[in-house]
């Protein structure tokens, strides 16, 4: 599948390569593309069934992990460092456990290995959308009002309102393929049972006020990524690059010097 990506430095001969995670899209990354951009070529593609790249009923980790392949050999791009937050970083994690070779360095952002639980932000998002008939509506305005009586975390309605776009022949659309998102959901949340080891630098970093890797989590990330290290940013919730970006950047540019 060929996915949407946007792209920054592609001049310069490294590069780096940012997934997002589930309900996501590359828009949100923007700004720290563009802060990787001095150093790298970045790309940061919308994963299939998200943002702009095309719906199918095909949805989980290998067929993700094709993806990216493709995006690399279209490029022509032989081995890139990855981030990969929350859904991203457990895509990042089978990359560089099933294709070690193409990883430089790796990054994973709030999330672990084992069996994830489905989140309540999870249920509350697929409720909305679910429930929420979008032909109803003349402006983005109304849209965001309705919303806000739904749901009492304005973070949580720019989310929902950034996978809402206007098509010219069909009022408001959603974004994203929501149904093979719920259906193909136990595939995303089953824990990675990796087959090989990735012996190369990799860093994890957790929101300090997230839950998504615990000590006994970090202590089973190492069997499969010996060299990885933990670094924790305070004040962050699971959504650590949005909560605090300067001191996110600051971790991995560290990290990235070693």
């Amino acid at each position: 599948m060929k996915l949407f990506y946007r792209e920054f430095s592609p001049e310069k001969p490294q590069t780096m390569i940012i997934l997002h995670g589930l309900f996501g899209m590359s828009d949100n990354w923007v700004s720290i593309a563009k802060h990787f951009s001095n150093r790298f070529h970045v790309i940061i593609p919308d994963l299939r069934n998200h943002g702009n790249s095309p719906h199918t009923d095909e949805f989980g980790y290998p067929e993700m992990s094709e993806d990216i392949l493709n995006i690399m050999e279209e490029k022509k791009i032989h081995s890139a460092t990855i981030i990969g937050h929350s859904m991203g970083g457990k895509l990042a994690m089978n990359l560089a456990c099933f294709f070690p070779q193409i990883i430089d360095k790796l990054i994973v952002v709030d999330i672990n290995l084992s069996e994830s639980e489905s989140r309540e932000i999870h249920s509350v998002i697929f409720e909305i959308i679910a429930n929420t008939d979008l032909k109803k509506f003349k402006t983005f305005s109304e849209i965001q009002r309705y919303l806000e009586n739904k749901i009492d975390q304005s973070r949580i309605v720019l989310f929902v309102m950034k996978n809402i776009k206007r098509h010219e022949n069909e009022g408001f659309i959603w974004k994203l393929n929501y149904l093979a998102l719920f259906n193909n959901l136990h595939k995303i949340m089953e824990e990675l049972k990796p087959m090989h080891n990735f012996i190369k630098p990799a860093l994890f970093i957790k929101g300090g006020e997230s839950d998504y890797i615990s000590n006994a989590d970090f202590i089973e990330i190492k069997k499969y990524f010996p060299l990885a290290s933990l670094e924790t940013i305070a004040g962050a919730s699971h959504w650590v690059h949005a909560d605090k970006p300067k001191e996110f950047q600051n971790v991995i540019d560290k990290f990235l010097e070693e």
